[in-house]
């Protein structure tokens, strides 16, 4: 087994908290810009809420991993200990990792410089703004950057709905939030 993220349905809100972070953290950018960019830039962690219920969709990390199977390019490999690892550079945005992945948790966003300039020239590096698949990563430059054990949706979830499993079953929660910032959490993210 390797490091995963798990879910308790009963306990998601659906207050897309997760996705927000996960934007935040993939950009480098706070939850709040996040928010105001949510339909320019790719959650890699998806809120899916029903009449039934509520949860959020990730990578789970399979072990073997279709998406690597299928990859023509090598863009996507799995490591021999079962970690994916994504290689933009090498992604040629055919979209066949999306069409393998069992569980919809693959997404094309793209890279490049995102606007044009003043005059509606085209640069250089706009030129190149290409799609490339994403998918979650467990956050693994992000905590490196920031020193954290957990992943940015773990530690952003309001109702503790999400928990991060390391690789020899130990499951590590986020920390419990004052109730005063549970609520404005949860209402930022609705009102966004």
């Amino acid at each position: 087994m390797h490091e995963h993220i798990q879910v308790v349905p009963n306990k998601c809100r659906a207050c897309r908290r997760c996705e927000m972070a996960c934007i935040a953290a993939h950009h480098g950018i706070s939850i709040k810009e996040a928010m105001k960019h949510r339909n320019e830039l790719v959650s890699r962690t998806q809120v899916v809420k029903t009449d039934l219920f509520k949860t959020t969709v990730r990578c789970h990390q399979c072990d073997p991993a279709p998406c690597c199977a299928i990859c023509p390019t090598g863009a996507l490999r799995q490591q021999a200990n079962g970690v994916i690892i994504m290689h933009e550079e090498m992604c040629a945005a055919c979209k066949m990792c999306i069409a393998a992945c069992p569980y919809g948790t693959i997404a094309m966003e793209a890279v490049g410089m995102p606007d044009m300039t003043a005059d509606n020239a085209e640069t250089m590096a706009q030129r190149a703004r290409r799609e490339v698949g994403v998918r979650c990563d467990m956050c693994e430059g992000w905590r490196e950057d920031n020193g954290k054990k957990i992943t940015a949706c773990v530690e952003a979830c309001p109702a503790r709905a999400l928990s991060l499993v390391l690789p020899d079953g130990t499951v590590i929660e986020s920390p419990i939030q004052p109730k005063a910032a549970k609520d404005n959490v949860a209402e930022n993210a609705t009102e966004a």
